[in-house]
C-alpha cells in the first residue's frame, strides 16, 4: 500500500512543481517576443456560430466598432444550420462588405464550420473568435502585434471573470502560469473564444475531436513556431465556480481523451520538454482523482490502525478547516470537479461514451 501511495503522489508533486519550473525558465530563459504596435496588418476574422440569437449581434457590432476595427479586415461568419433567430439577424450585415455570412442548411459542428470560414479567408492572420464571451476593447490588434516576430505562429487571450468580479484563484494561476511559459518559449493553453493564428500554420481541424485549441497547440509548437500569451487581450466569462458543471466537465474530458488516443503521434512530434509540460498542464488534471482516491483509502487505513488520541486529533483538524468558509468553499469545488472527472473518465473507458458531437450546453 506504501509503494502505491508513493507512486499516487508523482502526478501532484509534478503539478506542483510545474510553476517553479515555469518560473526557473522564465528568469533564465528568457526569449523575448518582437511586439511591435506598428504592425497592423488586415486579418480575417472567424466566427463559427449555431443559434446564436442571444450574442452574435452584440459580438459583430463590438468586433466592427471603430476602437477594434483593422483596415480592410473582414469578418467571415458561418451559421452552421441554425434554427433560431441567428440568420435573421446576420441578414441585417449582409450590407456591410466588411461581413462575409456563409449559410449553411445543415447543421455544423464548430470545428467544421471554422474549416469552412478558413477556407474562404483571404488574409494572412487569422483571427478566432466565439460568440459568447465579451472582450476587452482593443483586444484584436493586442493579439496582431505580436505577429511582427516571425517566430510567434499562434496569439491566445487571456479568460477573466465577468469585468466587475475578481478573476477566481484557479483562473489567475492558469494564467500566470501561461504568461511565464511564453516569455520563455511557448504557453500550452488556448482559449477558443479569442486567439490569432498565421494562416500559412493552420491545419484544419480532424472531425473525430471536440475541441480546436488542443490541436493549435500541438500543430503551433510541431511546426517550429511559438504559442505566446498576450495578457491585454481579454476575454469575459462566468465565475469558474459556476463554469464548470457536470455537463462542461463531462465534455472536456471527453474531448481530452479523444485527442490523446488518436492524435498521440502529433503530440510525439513536439520537442520532448514541450511534450512533457503539455500532458502536465492539460492532462495531469485527468488522474488526480485516482490520486485523492488512494489518498482517501491510506487515510481511512491509517485512522483505523491508530491509536483513539491521534484519530481525534485528525479529526478535530479537519473539522476546525471546514469551518473557514474560503476552506471549505475550494474543497469542496476541487472535490466535485474531481468527483466529475471521475465519473467521465469512467463512463469514456468502460462505458464507450466516445462521441464526437459538440452538444451546446445550457449557460
Amino acid at each position: 500500500m506504501k509503494a502505491l501511495f508513493i507512486v499516487s503522489c508523482i502526478v501532484p508533486f509534478l503539478m506542483l512543481v510545474y510553476p517553479i519550473l515555469s518560473f526557473l525558465r522564465y528568469l533564465f530563459f528568457k526569449k523575448p517576443v518582437l511586439k511591435s504596435e506598428d504592425f497592423l496588418v488586415p486579418v480575417s476574422i472567424i466566427i463559427a456560430c449555431y443559434n446564436e440569437e442571444k450574442h452574435i449581434r452584440e459580438k459583430l457590432n463590438s468586433l466592427l466598432d471603430p476602437s477594434e476595427w483593422i483596415e480592410e479586415s473582414e469578418i467571415i461568419v458561418v451559421s452552421g444550420g441554425s434554427t433560431d433567430e441567428t440568420n435573421r439577424i446576420l441578414s441585417e450585415f449582409e450590407s456591410n462588405p466588411k461581413v462575409q455570412i456563409i449559410y449553411s442548411s445543415t447543421q455544423l459542428s464548430k470545428i467544421n464550420g471554422v474549416n469552412l470560414a478558413v477556407e474562404n479567408a483571404h488574409h494572412e492572420i487569422l483571427v478566432f473568435s466565439d460568440c459568447r464571451q465579451k472582450m476587452k476593447k482593443g483586444s484584436v490588434r493586442e493579439l496582431v502585434f505580436h505577429f511582427n516576430d516571425p517566430k510567434i505562429g499562434t496569439v491566445a487571450s487571456v479568460l477573466h471573470d465577468n469585468p466587475d468580479q475578481h478573476s477566481s484563484f484557479f483562473r489567475t494561476i492558469i494564467n500566470g502560469l501561461v504568461l511565464l511559459d511564453s516569455k520563455s518559449g511557448s504557453g500550452y493553453n488556448v482559449y477558443g473564444a479569442l486567439y490569432a493564428q498565421r494562416k500559412n500554420i493552420f491545419q484544419p481541424f480532424p472531425q473525430d475531436q471536440l475541441f480546436d485549441d488542443l490541436c493549435v497547440i500541438v500543430s503551433t509548437i510541431a511546426q517550429g513556431t511559438r504559442l505566446v500569451q498576450e495578457p491585454k487581450a481579454i476575454i469575459y466569462d462566468i465565475p469558474f465556480q459556476n463554469y464548470y458543471k457536470k455537463e462542461r466537465l463531462e465534455r472536456l474530458t471527453r474531448g481530452l481523451l479523444l485527442f490523446i488516443t488518436k492524435k498521440w503521434k502529433q503530440v510525439m512530434r513536439m520537442p520532448l520538454g514541450d511534450q512533457f509540460r503539455f500532458l502536465v498542464f492539460k492532462f495531469g488534471k485527468l488522474l488526480l482523482p485516482f490520486t485523492f482516491l488512494i489518498w482517501g483509502i491510506y487515510l481511512m487505513l491509517f485512522l483505523i490502525q491508530s491509536n483513539l488520541y491521534c484519530s481525534l486529533i485528525s479529526l478535530v483538524t479537519l473539522g476546525i478547516l471546514l469551518l473557514i468558509p474560503k476552506i471549505r468553499k475550494a474543497l469542496f469545488l476541487f472535490l466535485r470537479i474531481n468527483l466529475y472527472f471521475f465519473y467521465a473518465i469512467f463512463k469514456f473507458t468502460f462505458l464507450k461514451q466516445r462521441s464526437e458531437r459538440w452538444e451546446k450546453l445550457k449557460e
